[in-house]
C-alpha cells in the first residue's frame, strides 16, 4: 500500500523532477505539522480538535497536491499562463493557512511561493517574490493573527529568521535547478551518443562493403599482376617453342622446359597467396624476389640490368611489395610492347623514400596516350592497377616515353606511408 501510495505520489523517481517534488513536498509537509501541532497545544482552541486544524490541514494538502500535479502532469510544457495561476494558487493557499493558524508560526510557508515561481517563472522572477515576501514580514511581523507565539519575539529576530529561510529555499532552488540542468545535459548527451551509435552501426557496414570491394580489388591486381606475368612468359615461350620447333627443335624443347617452369612459379604465387591470406605471410625479400623474376624471364632477347641499393630491413612489406609488383608489371609490358634489347632495373631504397627506376631502350609510345591507358578501355588492369598500388602506400608514378626513345617508369614510396608530412616550417 505504501509503495503504491509513493509510486502514485512521484511516478518518476528517477527524474530531475522528483528531486524538486521531493524537497518541497517534505519541507511543507514537516512545516505543515509543526504548524498543526502548535496550533494544537497552543490552546487557541481549548485542547479541542476544530475547524481551523481541519482546515489547516486540508489546505496543506492542497498545497502538496498542487505541487505534484504541476512536476509531474504538466512537467516543462506548461504555458507562462498556467504557470503563473499555478504560483498565484500557491500563494492564496498559503495565505489561507497563515489566517487560519493561530500561532502566526505559518508565515515560514511563504518561501514556497518564490521557490514555485523559480521554476515556473524564471530565476529572477523567483527571487523578486521571494523579496516582496521579506519586505511584506518585515514591514508587519506580526501579521498571523492573534500572534501568541510571535509575540515572544522581537521584530528583527522574525525578519532575520525569515531571511535566513528565504535566503536557504532559493539556494536549494538554485542547487536543484542546476542538478536539473545537468540531468538534461546528460539526457541530451546520452540521446546524441546513442544518435552517434547508431551512425557509427551504419557507418561501419559501409566500411565492412568498402573493404569487401578494396579487397576484391587488391585481389584483382594480384592475380593480374603475379598470375597474368607467369601466363604472359608462358605464351611468350610457347609462341617462341612453335616458331624454332621446325628449324630448332632443341631450343624449341628449351622454350617448353621455360614455359612449364613459369607455369610453376605460377602455380607457387597461388600457393603463396593464399597462404598470405591465411597466416599474414613470411619474411619478403625484395632483392631476392626480383632476383628469381629474372632468372625466369627470357634474357635471349631481352636483357635486364638489376641494382638494388640500400637497407630493405627498413622498409614494411606493402612498400616492398608495392616496388616489386610494379617491377614485375613493367617487364611484363617490356616483353609484350617494348621490342626492347635492354632494361635497366634501379632500386634505391633511402632513409626517407625509396625510388624505383625502369628504363627500356624500346619502341615508345607518346605520353599523350597515357590518359586512355589508365582507363583501360579495353579491360586492361595493368596501369590502373600500378596507379592504385602505388597511391595506396602513398607514392608517386611518373612515366616519360616517346616514339622509337624507349619509356622510363620511376616510382617514388616513402619509407614510412603512414606518417603525415611536416607542415612547411613546422620544427
Amino acid at each position: 500500500m505504501v509503495e503504491k501510495l509513493r509510486y502514485w505520489f512521484n511516478p518518476h523517481p528517477d527524474t530531475e523532477g522528483a528531486l524538486r517534488l521531493g524537497f518541497i513536498a517534505s519541507y511543507i509537509m514537516v512545516i505543515g505539522a509543526l504548524v498543526v501541532y502548535t496550533n494544537y497545544v497552543s490552546g487557541c482552541d481549548s485542547g479541542v480538535v476544530s475547524f481551523p486544524l481541519w482546515g489547516i490541514a486540508g489546505l496543506l494538502m492542497l498545497l502538496v497536491l498542487t505541487e505534484r500535479f504541476e512536476i509531474v502532469r504538466l512537467a516543462d510544457t506548461q504555458p507562462r499562463q498556467n504557470a503563473i495561476l499555478l504560483v498565484v494558487l500557491r500563494a492564496v493557499l498559503v495565505q489561507a493557512i497563515v489566517w487560519l493558524d493561530c500561532t502566526g508560526l505559518a508565515i515560514i510557508l511563504y518561501p514556497v511561493v518564490p521557490f514555485a515561481a523559480y521554476f515556473s517563472l524564471g530565476k529572477i522572477t523567483g527571487r523578486i517574490v521571494g523579496l516582496a515576501y521579506w519586505m511584506f514580514v518585515s514591514a508587519n511581523a506580526f501579521i498571523a493573527n492573534g500572534a501568541r507565539l510571535l509575540a515572544n519575539f522581537d521584530r528583527l529576530t522574525i525578519t532575520v529568521i525569515f531571511t535566513l529561510l528565504t535566503i536557504f529555499m532559493l539556494r536549494i532552488a538554485d542547487l536543484i535547478d542546476r542538478e536539473m540542468r545537468r540531468a538534461q545535459h546528460t539526457r541530451e548527451l546520452l540521446a546524441r551518443l546513442e544518435t552517434s551509435h547508431r551512425q557509427l552501426q551504419a557507418y561501419a557496414s559501409q566500411v565492412a562493403e568498402l573493404a569487401t570491394a578494396e579487397e576484391r580489388n587488391r585481389l584483382a591486381r594480384d592475380i593480374h599482376d603475379s598470375v597474368g606475368h607467369h601466363l604472359t612468359a608462358i605464351n611468350i615461350q610457347l609462341e617462341k617453342a612453335i616458331a624454332f620447333r621446325q628449324r630448332d627443335p632443341d631450343q624449341a624443347d628449351q622454350s617448353v622446359r621455360d614455359a612449364k617452369a613459369s607455369a610453376e612459379a605460377a602455380l607457387q604465387d597461388v600457393r603463396e597467396s593464399v597462404g598470405a591470406l591465411r597466416q599474414g605471410g613470411d619474411t619478403f625479400s625484395l632483392r631476392q624476389s626480383l632476383a628469381e623474376l629474372i632468372d625466369r624471364m627470357d634474357t635471349t632477347v631481352l636483357s635486364v640490368d638489376l641494382r638494388v641499393q640500400g637497407d630493405e630491413s627498413t622498409f614494411s612489406r606493402p612498400v616492398l611489395t608495392t616496388l616489386y609488383r610494379v617491377a614485375q608489371e613493367g617487364l611484363t609490358n617490356v616483353q609484350k610492347h617494348a621490342a626492347a634489347h635492354h632494361v635497366l632495373l634501379d632500386i634505391d631504397l633511402g632513409v626517407k623514400e625509396a625510388r624505383m627506376k625502369l628504363q627500356d631502350d624500346g619502341a615508345g609510345f607518346d605520353s599523350r596516350e597515357l590518359a586512355r591507358l589508365t582507363a583501360f578501355p579495353d579491360g586492361s588492369f595493368g596501369l590502373q592497377g600500378l596507379i592504385e598500388r602505388v597511391e595506396l602506400v602513398r607514392g608517386q608514378m611518373i612515366i616519360n616515353s616517346d616514339p622509337q626513345a624507349g619509356t622510363e617508369l620511376t616510382v617514388v614510396i616513402p619509407r614510412n606511408p603512414a606518417q603525415l608530412p611536416q607542415l612547411a616550417g613546422a620544427a
